[in-house]
């Protein structure tokens, strides 16, 4: 009986062992970069983009998706692999902002003014003449508070910005001649939504809803008489086959396109990889405005390019007509201004610096 009773006594104290043994073990494995063997653990990420891959027209958005998974992959010595998805493969642009914010998607690369309606300051991203060049962009973004009020509002809804792609010149690609701004009026433009609405009544045009893919029919058979849309589509879009005009300056020197990371993915990695999609995404972002020069000279190369072919006519606004675009934009600025307190602040900014560049 003695015997039986040790024999139940070492049973006990083993088992009690193994199970101090195993909290001891659960305990020490706090730190999430490592694996119980003492590994360091690697973290999968996916990376959405709702647009076609573009980048071997556009190093900018090499930087911005291309580069940045590149660079993650390399510099965290495996411990990082991003997988990246074009074509809206796991979200298309409606469903991005909901997807990264509930942590469906980890990181994107999405146009901030498509969700204005649920984040407005988003709309200054395709936001009528509030720079004339990428660098005044970038540097209005970061020298005033600007690009702080953006980045608090989306992170406010759960997605983290991470770096900005400041593209190529929008401006009006027409079938028509446009030479004043009268000259506007009654025209058929392809709709951009949102407050373009609003500017769109103030010129005298009708918006058309028409998807991206179908411009180029549209301007075809007439179903619109013209698109405000970056320059280089004359190319890509092979829209140089269907509009005959095409007018500078452009009504969007800039339009702003964003990486981003969810929040709820950044918050399940260890601060040290946190640390590096961070210090990766500012390098990708100042190549990125650096590339951009390149970009933009090579759309300018497309203008000429279609000018010279004797089909096609950059028309040049005079200075008056110009101030008349200009002052028409401003009941969108308005609009835009109303919406929320961080949009009232941005126009501030805006008109003070637009109005000091007048003077100048």
């Amino acid at each position: 009986m003695e015997n039986v009773r040790k024999m139940i006594h070492n049973f006990v104290l083993i088992i009690c062992f193994i199970t101090l043994t195993a909290c001891g073990s659960n305990a020490s494995s706090g730190d999430s970069s490592k694996t119980s063997g003492g590994k360091e653990e690697k973290y999968n990420l996916t990376f959405n983009v709702p647009l076609p891959d573009t980048t071997k027209n556009s190093k900018p958005m090499y930087y911005a998706t291309h580069w940045i998974k590149e660079e993650l992959e390399k510099r965290s010595e495996g411990r990082l692999k991003i997988d990246l998805y074009f074509n809206g493969q796991l979200a298309q642009q409606p469903e991005m902002l909901d997807a990264l914010a509930s942590g469906t998607i980890d990181m994107g690369n999405l146009t901030p003014t498509f969700y204005g309606d649920t984040v407005p300051e988003g709309y200054i991203s395709y936001f009528p003449y509030w720079n004339k060049t990428a660098q005044e962009a970038y540097d209005l973004m970061y020298k005033t508070e600007i690009g702080e009020i953006l980045n608090n509002a989306m992170m406010d809804n759960g997605v983290k910005p991470l770096m900005y792609t400041f593209l190529t010149d929008n401006g009006w690609l027409l079938t028509k001649p446009v030479h004043s701004m009268e000259d506007m009026k009654g025209m058929l433009i392809a709709s951009m939504g949102g407050l373009w609405n609003t500017w769109y009544e103030e010129l005298g045009v009708v918006g058309v809803n028409i998807s991206v893919p179908e411009w180029y029919d549209g301007l075809q058979r007439g179903i619109i008489d013209g698109v405000p849309v970056g320059y280089q589509t004359l190319k890509t879009f092979k829209l140089n086959e269907v509009v005959k005009y095409a007018v500078d300056p452009p009504v969007v020197n800039a339009n702003m396109a964003s990486t981003v990371v969810s929040q709820k993915a950044m918050e399940k990695l260890p601060k040290d990889l946190q640390d590096l999609i961070i210090e990766v995404s500012k390098e990708a972002e100042l190549n990125a405005l650096e590339a951009g020069k390149e970009h933009t000279a090579m759309v300018k190369q497309i203008l000429e390019e279609n000018e010279k072919s004797g089909a096609f006519e950059v028309i040049h606004l005079s200075k008056k007509e110009e101030q008349k675009f200009y002052e028409s934009v401003q009941p969108m600025w308005d609009k835009f201004a109303s919406l929320s307190e961080g949009n009232k602040r941005m126009i501030e900014i805006i008109r003070k610096h637009r109005e000091k560049e007048m003077k100048e």
